[in-house]
């Protein structure tokens, strides 16, 4: 659980962007037969992407 964290906390904004993207495209093969996985997938990528962008514009104030 420590590594997955670290590797959030360590990972730029554009590649969460990226990985956002990959999960919900992800998501919208599996709406039909699985329901469940296609809402966890789909918050899991609106997390990331706002986390991403928190990050991105706080990394420019401190600039």
């Amino acid at each position: 659980m420590n590594y997955l964290i670290a590797f959030f906390k360590n990972l730029s904004p554009l590649k969460m962007v990226i990985i956002s993207v990959v999960l919900g495209i992800l998501a919208i093969f599996l709406e039909k037969p699985f329901p469940g996985i296609f809402l966890a997938l789909r918050l899991t990528s609106f997390v990331l992407l706002m986390v991403a962008i928190i990050r991105y514009f706080n990394k420019n104030e401190s600039s």
